[in-house]
């Protein structure tokens, strides 16, 4: 019995670390408070997206980051905004009794009680764009979540966003990455990724999901600094975006109430 109990909470552990915990507690058929708590959020997670949908129709929008081949409850909703809509979207969100509670020049974060909502106009870290948001809702559509009509991007592009995330932002590839990219990576996401300068990115998923493929790597998977190195260092030679973009960072290490928070994320070890 005592075995038993160590192996789940093992395998609980691992899947909150690869962010893929309510999948498993639905496949484990797991009764609990903790599955409680994940089917509460998530339920809670569908309403704001439900009034978000019905609330912006008229702006210049979309999910991003959402929707998955597995189910789960991310930390916060991500929406990619048009730079000329972005005012309008974040008055409408206020009118929801949202409050903002963090900017920076490309994101604009709000929040009510325990929801979170993130406006993008461009990806970003510490105010680095990563990736070019207003040519990626060129590539968006309408489908059905959960039983919800949303905007969001088309697969192929969904795909170039995750794996840029994973590598440039996050530096930690997930279960929940591996899975999305499974089934959303194709030749437009390459095509796309071309034009976006990220392709270095989905070469390192390509590689990565072999090896996961043959069972010599374990997720989740941190990137080594000295290799997110490179890759940073590569995409400011192709980006302008991100060339340009990168006095924001400077500013970002020297602010008081963000600058160890970033700096953290960029060279901490742990996950």
């Amino acid at each position: 019995m005592q075995a038993g109990i160590k192996i789940r909470n093992n395998l609980i552990e691992i899947a909150m670390k690869n962010k893929v915990l309510l999948q498993l507690l639905r496949i484990l058929n797991i009764n609990d408070y903790l599955r409680f708590s994940q089917e509460k959020a998530f339920s809670s997670m569908l309403q704001v997206i439900e009034t978000l949908s019905k609330y912006l129709k008229d702006c210049e929008y979309a999910f991003f980051k959402l929707i998955k081949p597995i189910v789960y409850v991310p930390a916060d909703v991500d929406l990619l905004v048009s730079i000329h809509h972005v005012k309008k979207t974040m008055k409408l969100i206020e009118r929801l009794g949202y409050n903002v509670i963090t900017k920076d020049p490309y994101c604009v974060t709000l929040s009510k009680g325990h929801s979170i909502i993130d406006l993008y106009t461009y990806p970003s870290l510490g105010g680095v764009a990563f990736i070019d948001g207003q040519s990626l809702l060129e590539h968006s559509r309408k489908v059905e979540f959960n039983g919800i009509e949303v905007k969001s991007l088309e697969p192929y592009a969904e795909a170039v966003v995750v794996a840029a995330h994973a590598i440039y932002k996050e530096r930690i590839y997930t279960l929940n990455d591996y899975f999305t990219l499974k089934k959303t990576l194709s030749r437009r996401s390459f095509e796309l990724s071309k034009v976006l300068h990220c392709e270095e990115s989905l070469k390192l998923i390509i590689a990565l999901n072999r090896k996961i493929d043959e069972g010599l790597l374990g997720l989740p998977y941190k990137i080594p600094i000295a290799l997110w190195f490179k890759l940073m260092t590569q995409k400011l030679y192709d980006d302008k975006l991100t060339k340009t973009t990168l006095i924001n960072l400077i500013k970002t290490l020297f602010n008081q109430r963000f600058g160890k928070q970033l700096l953290a994320k960029l060279i901490g070890e742990s996950y």
